[in-house]
């Protein structure tokens, strides 16, 4: 009698395993609600981000220092602010170190966004270090440049000399 009892029990079991009784899977929020809280922190950093492009200088270093000052722990919105269009090499270096500290921390989503940022940062310093290159040729060249104009003109002048003797 207790076999075919616990034969019976056991049927009953498998089959409500696969039954989409009131525990169903489909019904489980957890992904969602998780991806909305994704969702708003990623419009969050967007809009943060839409401020920083819009912001002029003195707003951009006025911001700078108050996120720099103790008690103002917020890397990832201090990184964004030393990485605008506008910034110098060492505000984007120091940028870069903040976005390496920091990306460990945050959602799979808000990684992606802020590597995209970093990655940008990390293209115009890049460009920058290439112009200032550029600039140091440029300023070599003038140099000699101006040392054969000068040579030109101590030239002419002995010629003019010769040619008055």
């Amino acid at each position: 009698m207790n076999k075919p009892w616990v034969y019976g029990v056991l049927a009953l079991l498998l089959s409500g395993c696969s039954s989409t009784g009131p525990f169903s899977l489909s019904e489980f929020h957890l992904p969602q609600a998780l991806e909305a809280s994704d969702q708003g922190e990623l419009v969050y950093w967007l809009q943060q981000s839409g401020t920083i492009m819009q912001s002029n200088e003195t707003e951009r270093l006025s911001e700078i220092r108050r996120l720099q000052q103790p008690g103002q722990e917020n890397e990832l919105l201090l990184a964004l602010w030393l990485s605008h269009p506008r910034a110098n090499l060492a505000q984007r270096q120091q940028a870069q170190q903040l976005f390496t500290q920091a990306l460990p921390g945050v959602n799979t989503h808000l990684q992606q966004f802020f590597t995209i940022h970093q990655s940008y940062n990390q293209e115009l310093i890049t460009f920058n270090r290439v112009v200032t290159d550029r600039q140091q040729q440029i300023n070599s060249l003038t140099r000699k440049l101006n040392e054969l104009a000068t040579i030109d003109e101590q030239i002419n002048e002995r010629r003019y000399q010769d040619s008055g003797q």
